[in-house]
């Protein structure tokens, strides 16, 4: 979907992220549980991800099949300055300098998941091939906690 960009709309924008000294544009308008931020344009209009919107509106559409991947996140993974995981600021950082399409695997291989080398569930249960299940937003479940729950 192409964005309508209106002056209106490209203030109300940049009133809602502060920029840092290391150049990220920190969105401090309303996120979601994965610790990105969003960007309603104008009443009644569709949620963006507010990297996305910025994306787009800076740089233009998305190329089909592509992700907008954060790269100020992918260099502070090279350097160890960032653990990746929920609470990763580069999560709502919105600079279009400092966001590129990716394809899902490359942006998927550039973060640093807390979760990723995690060997066993939070009770101590084996994440292995029979006891892991992915749900529907791509995150290990264990089976025996499922069945628990039951």
């Amino acid at each position: 979907m192409t964005i309508r960009l209106d002056n209106a709309m490209l203030r109300r924008f940049r009133r809602l992220y502060r920029e840092q000294a290391n150049g990220c544009w920190m969105w401090t308008g309303n996120g979601d549980d994965d610790g990105y931020g969003y960007f309603i344009p104008y009443p009644g209009s569709r949620r963006w991800m507010a990297h996305v919107w910025s994306y787009e509106a800076h740089k233009g559409p998305v190329p089909d099949g592509l992700d907008v991947g954060h790269v100020c996140h992918d260099r502070a993974v090279e350097v160890g300055t960032c653990d990746g995981g929920l609470d990763c600021p580069h999560r709502r950082c919105c600079n279009p300098a400092h966001l590129e399409p990716q394809t899902r695997s490359e942006n998927t291989l550039a973060q640093k998941h807390h979760e990723r080398n995690v060997t066993e569930c939070p009770k101590g249960h084996p994440y292995d091939e029979q006891n892991t299940y992915v749900d529907p937003k791509g995150k290990r479940r264990c089976r025996a906690c499922k069945r628990a729950s039951r």
